[in-house]
């Protein structure tokens, strides 16, 4: 247990390490706030100056930004899960590698990465519907 413990903090500093130095090497004016592939509440309403955009007194204005604030927040959410799905298929893998011949625990195995794997295609799937509902409500 301590093994994985340690293995996945490092994955998670070198997806983080790697990310600052990615970001701090970029040219862009300002830098997009992703980490890994999750996305700031804030994107695509940043103006020109990096700053974030007013939603202005018109009332269908105010409703795209909080619209698009929401679904940032959801897909993020969802891709979450897929990381977490992930973590999971490898863990049914440990499993069956570490079960010794146990048949039990072969099945449990097994299970596991039947379960995540179903996991995944819900949680990826759910991912390309919010961003094809983003995209065609014109947000």
């Amino acid at each position: 247990m301590k093994n994985i413990i340690i293995a996945a903090s490092l994955i998670v500093v070198g997806a983080f390490g790697a990310n600052i130095v990615i970001s701090e090497t970029s040219s862009a004016a300002c830098s997009d706030g992703k980490i890994m592939t999750l996305k700031p509440w804030y994107d695509g309403l940043l103006d020109g100056d990096c700053n974030v955009k007013s939603p202005g007194d018109n009332t269908d204005s105010q409703a795209n930004f909080i619209w698009k604030i929401v679904l940032n927040i959801i897909e993020d959410l969802l891709q979450v899960v897929g990381y977490a799905t992930t973590g999971y298929i490898m863990y049914g893998g440990f499993l069956i590698m570490t079960s010794n011949g146990s048949s039990d625990k072969v099945a449990h195995g097994r299970k596991t990465i039947m379960n995540a794997a179903i996991g995944l295609v819900v949680a990826l799937s759910s991912v390309a519907v919010v961003s094809f509902i983003s995209s065609n409500i014109g947000i």
